[in-house]
């Protein structure tokens, strides 16, 4: 016959130094606060923790079997294992802090949390695919990491607050025979701009941004996104190939084009829609990722840098914008989901050398260089009639103003002398002309 345990009152608290601290019967807590230290174990019976009421666990929290109604706060400094098949929480209401420093979510069954709030410090770490956010409830990841682990995170509240952070990170990074480690986010028909806080184990911040133009039509609809990055030094390049992906050939080309693509892929799937919402998409990558360093053997131009995705059989069409600057590829208007990468596709790339500028301040040709979007390396001198060398840089960036000690040449005819190299390879020297005109 079950114990019936019930506590009324301000406060009731419980001490357990060295030893499991384990209930049956029914047991109930109204208000105030509950101390459990080392392990809570339930093994079979209904907790209830009221919404004014905080239950603190220095150690581990273990349901075996039983119900925990939590509508207050539980703070654990351990482990969370759940193996209730029911389920040991309800859905929709509470909060249950980790407070601690590293901590796991494990068990045989998967838990849903409302709030889950990462605390205390330290990396939070999936052990088993577990699900979050109620209708209106958040994952506060604050400042921790929170690795999938090859797992599966689900966020059921559709809002684009439901992941906060500060400057917390959630982990994928796991390849496919190791199984992606996974957000899966309910959109349903919402729309917004979602930003999927992935970072590496390294703690860069790499977040991926799914911003919804015109939403799906499916009320249990959602988007999934994993990512994770290939070894450098793999030949081919870009190993290993998300699952169904069978190589990395340019069709246009003919040919592997591994040493053209970032180290990095994207797994995305829109599931359960009648028909997909519209979004652009940002991908962040990092500079190790592209630029040749960490004994890759990438020849990527960053500025071509263009999404490229996997269409079942095939790669279609690079597509997009590259940020440098945000270390970003930007592609708009996509209702189609599949595995994604970067690609530097070479397009071409000629030198445009200006034969005349005005500088007269109409922010129209008001100054002179060589224009390329390969321009990698130039020099180039300036000398005006008598010969004087009136300007000289080996910056690619930097332009001719047409002044010479500080004060603006008149109307007249200059000479350039340029050596140059291009990121495609080609480079050379050229002589000519300017016209300087007012």
């Amino acid at each position: 016959m079950k114990k019936r345990f019930i506590v009324y009152g301000l406060q009731f608290t419980v001490f357990c130094i060295s030893f499991l601290f384990s209930l049956t019967g029914n047991w109930k807590l109204k208000t105030g606060n509950c101390f459990a230290q080392i392990t809570f174990l339930n093994t079979g019976i209904d907790i209830t923790v009221s919404s004014n009421c905080t239950t603190f666990v220095d150690g581990h929290v273990i349901d075996s079997l039983g119900k925990i109604h939590n509508s207050g706060n539980i703070f654990l400094t351990g482990d969370w294992s759940n193996f209730e098949p029911s389920g040991c929480l309800d859905p929709a209401a509470g909060t249950v802090i980790l407070s601690g420093g590293n901590q796991f979510i494990k068990g045989n069954q998967t838990t849903t949390f409302n709030n889950l709030d990462c605390a205390g410090s330290g990396t939070k770490t999936l052990i088993i695919n577990t699900i979050v956010g109620g209708n209106t409830g958040v994952l506060s990841l604050n400042g921790n990491p929170f690795d999938l682990n090859s797992n599966t995170l689900i966020v059921t509240n559709p809002s684009s607050s439901a992941i906060t952070r500060s400057s917390g990170y959630i982990i994928s990074e796991t390849p496919p025979a190791n199984g992606y480690g996974t957000i899966q986010w309910n959109l349903g028909n919402a729309a917004g701009n979602y930003e999927f806080p992935f970072g590496t184990f390294s703690a860069e911040y790499i977040p991926f941004h799914f911003n919804i133009s015109s939403a799906g039509n499916a009320a249990n609809g959602n988007i999934s996104v994993a990512t994770y990055p290939t070894a450098a030094g793999n030949n081919p390049n870009n190993r290993p190939l998300p699952t169904g992906v069978a190589n990395l050939d340019d069709p246009q080309k003919g040919k592997d084009v591994s040493e053209k693509c970032a180290d990095r892929f994207w797994l995305i799937d829109a599931n359960n829609y009648s028909s997909n919402p519209t979004a652009d998409m940002i991908f962040t990558y990092r500079d190790l990722e592209w630029d040749g360093s960490n004994g890759s053997t990438n020849n990527i131009l960053e500025d071509s840098l263009r999404a490229w995705r996997w269409d079942g059989t095939k790669w279609l069409p690079p597509s997009g914008t590259d940020n440098p600057s945000a270390n970003t590829v930007t592609i708009t208007g996509i209702n189609t989901f599949s595995p994604w990468t970067l690609y530097s596709r070479e397009f071409p790339c000629p030198l445009y050398v200006p034969n005349a500028f005005s500088p007269n301040g109409d922010s129209e040709n008001d100054s002179w260089k060589p224009i390329s979007a390969c321009l990698k390396k130039v020099h180039f001198e300036i000398y005006n009639r008598w010969g004087e060398r009136v300007f000289e840089t080996d910056d690619v960036k930097k332009s001719w103003d047409g002044t010479f000690h500080g004060e603006t040449e008149g109307t007249a005819v200059f000479t350039y002398i340029m050596t140059y190299e291009l990121y495609s390879g080609d480079a050379g020297s050229r002589k000519g002309n300017i016209s300087l005109m007012h």
